[in-house]
């Protein structure tokens, strides 16, 4: 409940402003220029980075822990949102127009309705964002199931880290399906025309006039207010994690160091051997050249600001490193999304059936799962990209599935009826129509991988996440984490800015 009482209070206070916000900068390309960078700075500035700062304003405990929770939750709210309102046909707004809507009447009757549902999902992702932050907010004496969680850990108590992780998902199911089946509900249920409408409202003003009485007698009964039992599940559960980890331990690590094996000394190591022996001047030219090629001359002076800042940062090395392993990460986390994506947009079953895995999957903290995962692959650099690939894939997947949800279901039909099959609906119809998201669910992929750097660093990562944690832990270091913690702001800005001038030019031509 504790950690019930953060989330909601993150929440709510964060949708305060980044649905406004999203509006606006889906109605205002100057203002989405704007925030954009704003944006890339609160979803990818490591939290260890400012919840120093933090504690210095607010001091240690729930008030820094709320403000740093909505920083980083924010951000896909507004995002999400602004993608929302772009996307909603210019003929529908062209012909509100023509009937004389004006710009307020176009907003709340057409824009805001017809993008509803992923807006929703823009709420979803701000909540599970919120509950992925709680065992780091535990760190600055947050309460809740994140205190359980470091703690379990420190004493390499699986079980009780895993039982307290599984609190936090289910959790996070609950909130996702009572947002989720809210907005989807009420237009069928307007349009079936039952009953239970005339009595929608009076049941639930009988519920909420029940549930204030309640909560008065726990206030002022022992008896109302005393829980029923402690309950058995958890050590259960904690057992059963333990004994898995232990079999995983003793009998898939050969396996899993063999395939950690072939793809570090195959692609990550070529590929990071690339970027830092290289000489820097020439590294620079090829990212800015790549800029340039793919979105035009204003991405490639993006990209040159951000090179001479990264420069500047006395980072350079450590930062190519990091690029290496998230390149890596996010390629392999856009083929998960594009392929369930793909499976989840055209199947309404299929989504029923993989959502509540990929909501477990982004918000199970990620000290919990790097317990296996530091078992069977050891502290590498391949554990730190597994983490970020379970971490981010579950985002991109539910965008693309999104993407692929919203195209017109008459022109799938016109494409079957013309003798297409499913494979040349999907490359030649629905992906290409779903355009938009694909590129936000790489942007969002990319952002998402960059945010567990800093947890990569904790795992045998090194490079940047490591100068983070170090700048974190000893005082003497802050500047160079500071530092770190810039230069992945950077890679995150200049790698969005070129993936989204590619994306807009590639819809022009």
């Amino acid at each position: 409940m504790d950690t019930l009482a953060l989330t909601l209070s993150a929440v709510f206070v964060a949708l305060l402003f980044a649905i406004p916000l999203g509006v606006w900068a889906g109605l205002s390309d100057r203002f989405n220029r704007i925030v954009t960078p704003f944006l890339d700075l609160m979803q990818t500035m490591p939290t260890f980075v400012y919840l120093a700062p933090l504690t210095l304003f607010f001091q240690i405990g729930p008030a820094s822990a709320t403000i740093a929770t909505l920083i980083y939750a924010a951000p896909p709210t507004i995002r999400i949102t602004a993608h929302a309102i772009r996307s909603v046909p210019e003929t529908t707004v062209e012909a509100a127009d023509s009937l004389g809507a004006t710009r307020r009447q176009s907003l709340l009757k057409v824009l805001l309705p017809m993008s509803k549902r992923t807006v929703v999902m823009g709420i979803n992702q701000t909540i599970m964002a919120a509950l992925a932050m709680v065992t780091i907010a535990a760190l600055i004496d947050a309460p809740g199931l994140g205190k359980t969680v470091v703690s379990a850990l420190q004493s390499l108590d699986v079980g009780t880290a895993f039982n307290a992780g599984l609190a936090i998902v289910v959790m996070a199911i609950v909130l996702d399906r009572v947002t989720t089946a809210a907005s989807g509900r009420e237009d069928p249920a307007r349009r079936s025309g039952s009953r239970f409408l005339t009595w929608r409202r009076p049941l639930l003003g009988a519920g909420a006039v029940a549930t204030v009485v309640l909560i008065y007698m726990s206030h002022t009964y022992l008896w109302a207010a005393e829980f029923p039992g402690e309950g058995d599940i958890g050590s259960s559960i904690a057992r059963a994690a333990d004994t898995a980890t232990t079999w995983t331990q003793d009998n898939l690590s050969g396996l899993t160091n063999a395939f950690r094996d072939v793809l570090t000394n195959g692609l990550l190591n070529p590929f990071q051997a690339l970027l830092t022996d290289s000489p820097w001047w020439l590294v620079g030219a090829a990212l800015i050249g790549l800029g340039v090629v793919l979105g035009g001359w204003r991405a490639g002076l993006t990209a040159a600001i951000c090179v001479g800042l990264l420069v500047g940062t006395g980072v350079w090395s450590d930062s190519m490193t990091t690029l290496a392993s998230t390149v890596v990460a996010t390629v392999l986390v856009m083929a998960l999304g594009i392929g369930f994506g793909v499976w989840m947009g055209r199947s309404l079953r299929v989504d029923r059936v993989l959502r509540p895995t990929l909501d477990a999957a982004q918000v199970m903290p990620p000290f919990v799962y790097l317990v296996p995962f530091l078992a069977l692959f050891g502290a590498t650099r391949f554990t730190a990209i597994v983490a970020a690939v379970v971490y981010a894939t579950p985002v991109a997947i539910k965008i693309v599935a999104d993407g692929v949800r919203n195209v017109p279901e008459t022109t799938v039909e016109a494409a079957t009826s013309a003798g297409c099959n499913t494979w040349q609906i999907i490359t030649k119809v629905q992906l290409p129509m779903a355009r938009s998201a694909l590129t936000l669910a790489t942007n969002q992929g990319l952002i998402y991988v960059l945010s567990m750097v800093v947890v990569g660093g904790l795992v045998g990562a090194g490079a940047l996440g490591y100068d983070v944690v170090a700048g974190f832990s000893q005082g003497q270091l802050y500047g160079k984490g500071l530092a770190a913690g810039l230069a992945i702001v950077l890679l995150g800005v200049m790698f969005d800015r070129i993936t989204q001038a590619a994306a807009r030019r590639t819809s022009g031509a």
